[in-house]
């Protein structure tokens, strides 16, 4: 019986789904689509053909290469049957399987008009280095048969396609050298370096540019006789390049790079704003659907990770923001915004995929009604669990609530999105304070968890800090928060020492609290300020006066009676950097002097105060020892998270800590530990064809509108969003870095690879040389140089449950050879290999 292909990757030339006809391919039956490319079938037949003008996400119906007849011909197949009765050679990508179909993909012409082939493309790209009996591990900067570097191969070469294929087709001794041509080498522009002297006219990205993304932005080009593809105008930004990356993803040489990508983290770098984000959220995909105005999508993708996207559209520290890849071409988006805007449009559709589980009969307590807190209650009841919330203050949100001013996140927003978590069954306890968990356990609590946050503020260090008058932040906004000061308490003057968000959060509230003159007083310049910009502009807006240089060297009650404080101060000067990275500041010898104030608020750190009744272990500054995969502490049954894990930290890091913790504890409470949902209503995905527009490149940031200064007299939000049409258009702005990183890998010439298990060891000869154990995914675990093959891998079958295959190359220099293809990888990843010493590959298994 045939085997039936089920799923082929590559394009088809009709979109249509077509029923399976029998094919043969090297005397082997298969069933596959009719219609699809020969190619793609024999690719999903695991029979590799080489080709380096196809690719597995373009049309082949676009190919044209430099040939008369187009392509490669890299991929020629000999067709015994089915092309309208006639045999012969023809190209795999383009030709469509028919029912009968009989293929032989090698035989001696095949692979002798390969070698032809093979030879035409690298006599016109650099190639001395392929044939180098010391390629592996060169650097490609210096060369022991002083090559000129025009004719070396590139910085890729361990990853390159290119050679790859060359190595699997076989270089021919008739190759003729590469003629230098001197093509344009521009590294000038954002993002991508271009080499057109690497060239050699496969067109993919010219397909993947003008016809897959209907962009439009490159041409093919002639020099002196040489075929090269580049842009349409002298560069990107004239070219209308929308800088999506496609070009320089199934580019198969060094010729198109971008110099902004990790290799070492390469999904990670390649999508950045979704990688930086701790809750995972899928920032370019409701991203674009605030693009297309439909914001209950958008907030489906954002309460698939997190429940409070109202709160977190406006205080987020939005990492993801600082990530965009668009601000190596300009500015980033404004995501955290576009996230409100959705959240202030939400019809609630993200309730129609919503589910909450069937009481499990299992009960959690949750000490902190923060954001870590909230968010592990949230899953926990969602997934059937009875929660109870104990909280020591009046009123849910934590530090969202009485660390963050309303005039930043409105207490009408946060007990919205409370309200959220109350409708699920999750009870709350306020004004209440756990001494001993030993408490709730009596309860019937099997699963605690403490979000008790950085409820404690640092003290100064210097002479003074603890009179009367001089407070920490955590202390200050809980007041303003609840009301338990004024303006006469506050006096005429008011110093904040800090430079951070909270100490911005500090002196905007203050002057809103009736201080006259609020000094916001930092021992470094603007630009080492850790607070955001738009935080410091809101101070300068609101009449704050943003002192730089000068650290307080003590405090002392004024004897005059004008004010209640005198304090000394000292200016600074910046130094060497530090641990941080900034320019430490030291002291000016002899520049002190002194100002008289009625309030110092400490606004330079804080701290969790966990009750030592709680019995687990904590470390430096208080802070709760976890295991980073479960949250879990060093006391069974009691997971934590958020500022009393992490110290002073964000909202977002804390949801994302109160997720992890859900999930581990839905699993100790007995349940499956997955609390993932989707709740987008319909299988929504980024359009390819993104299409050209004039200006896109050139496009600046929307900026949300705010209240004007003479108005912020009061507790009102400051921020007001971005306007619909604004909104919209920020969106639009998205480079849709998505879209590169979707694109299938290139299927590469299959590797010598053995599975690990003695039968296939004991077919190893014992003579010196390098082995490579692999994962079950094929990736490097070790490289490993040994006098005996044999005997080195005998040592290693223990560990073959993470070692799943194996590669042998002999080598007399085995050292040597070693350390060639560690330094080939490290080119290649950017790391070093997992396990490549003795101690490392202990570590390893």
């Amino acid at each position: 019986m045939a085997a039936r292909i089920q799923s082929v990757r590559w394009w088809k030339k009709s979109d249509e789904a077509e029923s399976p006809v029998a094919v043969t391919i090297d005397g082997t039956s298969f069933e596959a689509p009719e219609g699809a490319s020969l190619l793609s079938v024999a690719t999903a037949a695991g029979i590799y053909i080489p080709a380096l003008c196809a690719h597995p996400d373009l049309p082949p119906s676009g190919l044209k290469g430099s040939a008369a007849d187009g392509g490669c011909k890299l991929c020629m197949v000999e067709v015994e049957i089915g092309v309208e009765g006639q045999p012969g050679l023809t190209s795999a990508c383009s030709l469509a399987v028919t029912a009968g179909m009989r293929v032989t993909t090698q035989s001696p012409a095949i692979a002798k008009l390969r070698g032809e082939r093979i030879a035409e493309i690298l006599g016109n790209h650099p190639h001395v280095c392929l044939t180098c009996p010391q390629r592996d591990g060169c650097s490609r900067t210096t060369c022991s048969f002083g090559n000129p570097v025009e004719a070396r191969c590139c910085s890729i070469f361990s990853n390159c396609e290119l050679r790859k294929v060359a190595d699997y087709v076989g270089i021919p001794a008739t190759t003729p050298p590469y003629k230098p041509v001197s093509l344009p080498v521009i590294k000038d522009e954002p993002f991508y370096d271009r080499d057109y002297n690497l060239c050699i006219d496969c067109r993919r990205c010219l397909v993947a540019c003008n016809e897959v993304r209907g962009v439009g932005c490159l041409e093919v080009k002639n020099t002196g006789g040489r075929t090269w593809v580049g842009t349409i105008a002298p560069t990107l930004i004239e070219s209308g390049c929308k800088f999506c990356s496609a070009c320089v993803t199934v580019c198969p040489t060094g010729a198109l790079t971008d110099r902004t990508l990790d290799v070492a983290r390469l999904e990670a770098s390649q999508v950045p704003c979704k990688a930086a984000c701790p809750a995972g959220i899928d920032v370019p995909r409701y991203v674009q659907l605030v693009g297309l105005g439909r914001y209950a999508e958008a907030v489906a993708v954002v309460r698939e990770k997190l429940p409070f996207p109202g709160i977190l559209g406006r205080a987020c520290f939005s990492p993801c923001e600082s990530a965009c890849r668009r601000k190596h071409l300009d500015d980033p988006l404004s995501i955290r915004s576009l996230k409100r805007i959705a959240a202030d449009h939400d019809t609630g559709l993200w309730r129609d995929r919503s589910r909450q589980l069937a009481p499990s009969g299992r009960r959690a307590a949750v000490i902190g009604a923060g954001p870590a807190g909230l968010t592990a209650a949230y899953y926990l009841a969602k997934k059937g669990h009875a929660v109870k919330i104990y909280d020591a203050l009046p009123a849910a949100g934590g530090m969202a609530r009485y660390g963050i001013p309303s005039y930043r996140v409105p207490l009408s927003v946060i007990d919205q999105e409370v309200a959220e978590v109350e409708k699920l069954g999750v009870e709350f306890a306020f004004n209440t304070r756990i001494e001993k968990l030993d408490e709730l356990f009596a309860q019937g609590y099997q699963a605690v968890f403490l979000g008790i946050g950085a409820q404690g503020g640092e003290r100064l260090g210097i002479p003074g800090d603890d009179l009367p008058n001089v407070v920490d932040s955590p202390t200050f906004l809980r007041a303003a928060t609840q009301g338990k000061i004024d303006g006469a308490a506050i006096g005429k003057r008011v110093a904040v020492i800090g430079g951070g968000n909270v100490a911005t959060d500090n002196c905007r509230s203050a002057r809103r609290l009736g201080a006259g003159f609020v000094d916001l007083v930092y021992r470094r310049t603007r630009e080492e300020m850790p607070a955001r910009e738009d935080e410091i502009q809101g101070c300068i807006d609101e009449g704050v006066n943003l002192r730089f240089l000068t650290a307080p060297k003590k405090i002392e009650l004024n004897p005059s009676g004008a004010s209640r404080l005198l304090i000394t101060y000292a200016r600074m000067q910046l130094a060497e950097p530090d641990a941080s990275g900034r320019r430490r500041p030291v002291e000016v010898i002899g520049s002190e002097f002194q100002e008289e104030v009625d309030l110092v608020i400490a606004a330079i750190g804080q701290h969790p105060e966990a009750h030592p009744g709680y019995l687990v272990q904590a470390g430096k500054g208080g802070r709760l020892q976890v295991r980073e995969d479960s949250m879990l502490t060093s006391r069974p049954g009691v997971f934590a998270g958020g500022d009393c894990v992490l110290g002073p930290s964000t909202l977002i890091e804390s949801v994302a800590q109160g997720r992890i913790a859900a999930a581990a504890m839905d699993a100790f409470l007995g349940g499956d530990g997955d609390i993932e949902e989707t709740l987008l209503p319909e299988d929504w995905d980024t359009d390819p064809h993104i299409g050209r527009e004039e200006g896109f490149n050139q496009k600046k940031r929307f900026h949300p509108l705010m209240i004007a200064p003479g108005q912020r007299d009061n507790w009102d939000e400051v921020e007001l969003g971005l306007a619909q049409s604004d909104a919209r258009a920020e969106a639009l702005r998205c480079l849709k870095c998505n879209l590169a990183a979707n694109i299938e890998d290139m299927v590469l010439p299959p590797e010598s690879w053995l599975e690990f298990n003695p039968a296939s060891v004991a077919t190893v000869g014992t003579e010196a040389g390098v082995y490579q154990l692999l994962d079950a995914d094929k990736k490097v675990l070790a490289i490993k140089g040994v006098d005996n093959l044999r005997a080195g891998l005998e040592t290693m079958l223990d560990k073959a449950d993470v070692a799943r295959f194996f590669v042998v190359e002999e080598a007399p220099f085995f050292s040597q050879r070693e350390n060639q293809l560690v330094q080939a990888y490290m080119q290649q990843y950017g790391a070093m290999p997992p396990g490549v010493g003795a101690d490392e590959m202990d570590d390893l298994f």
